[in-house]
Order: C-alpha cells, then sequence, then structure tokens
C-alpha cells in the first residue's frame, strides 16, 4: 500500500501490489481514465487493494470505447487527457450510463467544480489527494441507489413510481419484472451474471436458474410486443444485458 500519509498526485512512485488474494470476480469492477502512467498505476493498486477489479486507459477515445465494450460500475476520471477535454467524457457517459464518474482534477476553482457536477459528474477530487479519501468516495457513490428515472434509448423506468414505457408506451410488467428492468437499466450495457439477477431480485434467496429464465423471457415478450426487438440481450455463458442504443441482433440462442 502507499506509506502512511502520502497523497496520490505528488510523483510517489511506490507502487503497491496487485490487491487482495481472493477471487474478485464479483467485486466492483472500475474504469479508470488517466495518462499520467504513475498516478494510473497508483490508483489502480489503491482501489485493487480495497477489493475492486479496476482497468486503466490513458486516452478519452480509449476510454470511452473501454467503457461501451465493458460498462463498469463506476469511472476514475482525470480532466486533463492528452486527446479530449475530461469534461467531454463525462457528457459521453452520462449520455449511456448512470455510473458513478468521479472526476480528478488539478482545478480548485469554484467555477469548475460547479461545471463539472452540471455535466453529471458524481463527485470530484483536487490533486493531490489521500488515497483513503478515493476509497471512502468511491465507496459513497457505490452504495447510493440508482436515480428513480431511468433511460436506455426509448426505455424509461419510473423507478418510484412502479412502471415502464417503451417508446412512451407503458409496459404492463410483474412487479418481479420490472424489478429486473430496473436493474438492467441501472447500467444499460453491463452484463448481469445469474447470480447477480438473483440477488437483486430476491435477497440472495436460493432459487433456481430456471425460474431466472422464466421470468427474463416474460419480460423479453412483453418488450417485444411493445417494439422493443432485442433490448434485452442474453449473452452465452454470462448472462444478460439491457442495450444502451436500443437496438441490435440478440447474440445467443437462447431467447
Amino acid at each position: 500500500m502507499t506509506r502512511p500519509g502520502a497523497t496520490l498526485g505528488q510523483g510517489d512512485r511506490n507502487v503497491p501490489g496487485t490487491g487482495k488474494a481472493g477471487d474478485l470476480a464479483q467485486s466492483p469492477y472500475i474504469l479508470v481514465i488517466e495518462d499520467d502512467p504513475d498516478m494510473a498505476r497508483l490508483i489502480a493498486a489503491e482501489i485493487g487493494h480495497a477489493g475492486f477489479r479496476t482497468e486503466c486507459r490513458a486516452t478519452a477515445v480509449q476510454g470511452l470505447i473501454a467503457a461501451r465494450e465493458r460498462p463498469p460500475e463506476a469511472v476514475i476520471l482525470d480532466l486533463g487527457l492528452p486527446d479530449f477535454d475530461g469534461r467531454l467524457v463525462v457528457s459521453r457517459l452520462r449520455s449511456t450510463t448512470h455510473v458513478p464518474i468521479v472526476v480528478l482534477t488539478a482545478r480548485s476553482e469554484l467555477a469548475e467544480k460547479v461545471d463539472i457536477l452540471a455535466l453529471g459528474a458524481s463527485d470530484y477530487l483536487v490533486k493531490p489527494f489521500e488515497p483513503r479519501e478515493l476509497i471512502a468516495r468511491l465507496n459513497v457513490q457505490l452504495r447510493r441507489p440508482p436515480p428513480e428515472i431511468l433511460t436506455a434509448a426509448t426505455l424509461t423506468v419510473y423507478a418510484r413510481q412502479g412502471r415502464a414505457t417503451l417508446a412512451g408506451q407503458d409496459l404492463l410488467l410483474t412487479r418481479t419484472e420490472l424489478r429486473l428492468l430496473t436493474v438492467l437499466a441501472g447500467q444499460p450495457g453491463r452484463v448481469f451474471t445469474p447470480p447477480e439477477l438473483r440477488a437483486a431480485l430476491w435477497d440472495d434467496v436460493p432459487l433456481s436458474g430456471n425460474l431466472l429464465r422464466v421470468h427474463i423471457s416474460h419480460l423479453r415478450r412483453k418488450v417485444e410486443a411493445a417494439g422493443g426487438t432485442d433490448l434485452i440481450r442474453t449473452v452465452w455463458s454470462r448472462g444478460y444485458a439491457l442495450r444502451p442504443d436500443g437496438a441490435g441482433e440478440n447474440t445467443a440462442s437462447g431467447r
């Protein structure tokens, strides 16, 4: 770990190890977009020690591609990227995902902070900062409930009202189907494994995979009847995802 009292953003090159031992396959996946390789390695190591999985990208374009190909549960984003301003990345990410975006910046002006938050950033840290503060802020963001209104293409889920629409047309869903759609819509593009969905729907009550497939099948049938063809994807041997663009071909035969 970083030495006690050290801060990130002051050229510390003491790069820690790979993180906690054990299987982290189900731990939150964090995308780090930071062009300084030393800083990126330090951030990745610190959040790895905290139990998260990470990937690092050095440019805005690389970060946006990575977020599209493998949607993260949170993004740590440096504003000073070499190809595009980080504010563009915030805007692009927020147009397709509701996940937390924690911004890192050397700019401490109030107007800059207000601008970043208005674009959709969830939180920000001014460099240099304590590693423990980054982890604490990240944990706070990951614990927050999803927004009350979730959108993906023409799909809108009104979580508090307990209803969903597709292109303005109400979807007649059961309570379980609505909860399932809410989970998927909370992170469009992310592949949720069957254990993750069962835990989210039934609070870890051990139910069979067959029952989950039945609910997915019923939900998909209702969404497709309303015009949402291939909106819910089955990713073979992995799980299920909601297409963020609302179009395309299903990736598996097990519909």
